[in-house]
């Protein structure tokens, strides 16, 4: 995948804090069930198909925090989110920034 290219991991976690942030509970809702249902989707590319999984698991385990309202609970999984959301850099990058 080029940089140019938008992962769908990337854009569902994006759209999932855009959700959070503007307090549509019904949107929110409906972004984590369409993540929890892309991450059941195989794709051919690992690292994405990894990226999927994940978002998957966090958008499922927010489901039900948020349907036994433990808000603040659910929030924890904001930075992950913002983490998948975020472009990816090269391992030099990476290497740099730890």
């Amino acid at each position: 995948m080029t940089d140019t290219q938008h992962s769908t991991a990337r854009v569902q976690a994006a759209c999932i804090l855009k959700a959070w942030g503007s307090n549509n509970l019904e949107l929110l809702h409906r972004n984590l069930a369409l993540a929890v249902e892309e991450a059941l989707v195989p794709v051919a590319d690992t690292g994405e198909g990894e990226r999927l999984e994940i978002l998957g698991a966090i958008a499922s385990t927010m489901r039900v925090l948020l349907a036994s309202d433990q808000l603040q609970t659910a929030a924890r999984f904001l930075p992950l989110l913002r983490h998948l959301a975020s472009a990816p850099c090269s391992m030099s990058e990476y290497a740099f920034r730890c």
